[in-house]
């Protein structure tokens, strides 16, 4: 399947412009003009208080509660996309003034004030009325949970007021994206909400566990190196995931701030790294390194790119730089593996590989991902349930694309196993085997030999009958080597048929043949079979059309009684046929 790389520039800006357009159009509709106080009433479970906030940015001096109360007046609405100040270098404050509507016969009502972005490191929360402070709360990733007022991922808030005017106010400091999603909700809204959302995550969660394991278990099987170069990116995802949804900091690293303050590193530079150990392995040519061909480049790129990743992790946990550093870096690493991948699987697509048909995907989910979560932190795009989720679902659609990628590698190398497990069954076969009838050879027969004499006995002995045709070389004069060939063919399937199961015939070369026959009670038994192989060439054997009387020469000799060695016991054999021939041929002689 040809594709027109036009076609394929177009879609992909298609999509770009698409999920501006919907930006755009999401922020002019959530973006309306703010009333002076937000209204809590029991009709409304949820109420968002983003349309009431103003802020305040602190400068360099740090400003207490009753500072921000003081400078009210210098708040101001955030030039920002909703429900998002981008990245902010110092501490904030946010005011949101709100009523609770009086109820007949309720005194006080409950609510939650929940902020559902859980990377936000700090958060002080005031409640206050008329300049006084009612309830207050310490929120944040870099807080214990113990001193959480509610055990949840998002940073919650418990509040019990009665009818009247109020005011939140919230220090907000984050070393990355200072996201508000700020809603006051009823209990029964914020419980329904928690639930739902936990449930999400644990999909997530797992969808790499999964992931993992079938790379692990794959690796397992096959020793591959690809599937732990994919695992490693699917952990990166996975530690950054953990972060960004707030489940590491609830349940895998709790109130261990040195893993939330570095896992988006982390998280990020490990699946940089995979992505580019994972895309240099996949993409590498195959069959390099033949005379006069140049060494493919391309791997040792990319294993370089992951070199480089590696060694800012080590820097970044050793607190060398800080976030902000390593944030402009990984913008910059971060589509480098798939840009630098471009041409090659851009070639694969053109001629309808189905792995370059994948990474394309991969390309179209990561670069849509990325632009709707960057232009999100920076505040260009309102935080509503589809931004704050699109990193979600788009690593997860990223990841099941190279997926895919994984799937049909693992099928090549399969199907490259198999044929390498049927070309060594073919080598051992001729190895083993002879060539023109199929029989085992001289190798096979002396290993099935040395095994059969292990269990030889006065009481269990074994015959080894050396076989030779009487006449042969007049066949293969008169009549051709080819009509002699086909004649060895057919007194191999005449012994072959005419053998005990267990007993072994094999061709030694020319017109000889061997069978070894164990397990037999006494030498009458022996000679018994040895003429009844004389018997099988009674009848004429067919042979290019026509029939063709052929006689044996047999001698034989026993073990344990002759002899207890492989060589030894083919030596006597062999003397006794030729006594057999000296004496007339066609008769069976015993050494």
């Amino acid at each position: 399947m040809a594709v027109n790389r036009m076609w394929l520039g177009r879609w992909l800006a298609w999509v770009l412009i698409a999920v501006t357009q919907w930006a755009t159009s999401t922020w002019a509709a959530e973006a309306t003009t703010p009333a002076s106080r937000l209204l809590l009433q029991p009709t409304t479970p949820v109420s968002e208080a983003w349309p009431f906030v103003t802020v305040l940015s602190e400068k360099q001096t740090p400003l207490t509660l009753a500072g921000a109360q003081a400078a009210i007046s210098e708040f101001e609405r955030p030039q920002t996309s909703y429900a998002t100040l981008g990245v902010q270098a110092q501490p904030t404050w946010l005011h949101v003034p709100f009523r609770v509507e009086a109820v007949s016969g309720v005194a006080s009502q409950q609510w939650v004030m929940n902020i559902d972005y859980p990377p936000l490191n700090r958060i002080d929360a005031y409640i206050t009325q008329d300049g006084h402070t009612l309830q207050k709360a310490e929120l944040g990733s870099l807080r214990t949970f113990a001193s959480r007022p509610l055990f949840s991922r998002s940073h919650a808030m418990p509040l019990d007021l009665a009818a009247g005017d109020y005011d939140l106010m919230l220090r907000v400091e984050s070393r990355g994206a200072s996201i508000l999603p700020i809603e006051f909700m009823q209990p029964s809204a914020f419980h329904r909400a928690s639930v739902a959302e936990q449930m999400l995550r644990g999909i997530q969660v797992g969808f790499f566990l999964c992931m993992l394991m079938y790379s692990f278990a794959q690796w397992v099987g096959t020793r591959e190196p690809l599937f732990l170069k994919y695992a490693l990116l699917v952990t990166g995802s996975f530690l950054f995931a953990l972060l960004l949804s707030g489940v590491g900091a609830q349940w895998v690293w709790r109130d261990v701030f040195w893993f939330e303050s570095h896992m988006a590193g982390i998280g990020s530079l490990v699946a940089v790294a995979g992505t580019f150990l994972f895309l240099g392995d996949v993409l590498r040519k195959p069959h390099i390194g033949a005379a006069g061909e140049p060494a493919d480049r391309f791997p040792r790129l990319m294993n370089s790119g992951a070199a480089l990743c590696g060694v800012l992790l080590v820097i970044y946990c050793l607190d060398a730089f800080n976030t902000r550093l390593l944030t402009a870096m990984i913008v910059l690493l971060g589509p480098l593996p798939l840009l630098l991948s471009l041409p090659r699987f851009m070639s694969k697509v053109t001629k309808g590989d189905a792995i370059g048909l994948y990474l394309l995907l991969a390309f179209a989910f990561y670069i849509t991902t990325v632009v709707v979560t960057t232009t999100t932190i920076r505040g260009k795009l309102p935080a509503n349930v589809w931004t704050l989720h699109s990193l979600t679902f788009g690593e997860m659609c990223h990841i099941l694309a190279f997926t895919l990628v994984l799937i049909v590698r693992a099928t090549e190398l399969r199907k490259a196993s198999e044929n390498a497990r049927t070309e060594h069954e073919v080598m051992r076969s001729m190895a083993y085997a002879d060539a023109l009838t199929g029989l085992p050879n001289r190798r096979s027969l002396t290993d099935a030999m040395s095994l059969a004499l292990v269990s030889a006995s006065p009481h269990h002995i074994l015959a080894v009958y050396l076989i030779d045709l009487d006449e042969f070389k007049e066949v293969n004069d008169t009549r051709g080597h080819e009509v002699g060939d086909q004649l060895l063919i057919e007194v191999a399937n005449r012994l072959r048929a005419g053998t005990r199961s267990g007993d072994v015939v094999a061709r030694l070369g020319g017109d000889e043949f061997v069978m070894i026959a164990g397990g037999l009670r006494d030498p009458a038994q022996a000679r018994q079979i040895g003429e009844y192989l004389l018997s099988l060439f009674e009848t004429p054997v067919r042979v290019a059309g026509e029939e063709m009387r052929i006689g044996l020469t047999i001698g034989y000799a026993i073990a344990p009684e002759a002899s207890h060695e492989t060589a030894t016991l083919l030596r006597m054999a062999d003397g006794a046929l030729y006594q057999g021939k000296q004496r007339g041929k066609g008769r069976l002689q015993q050494a």
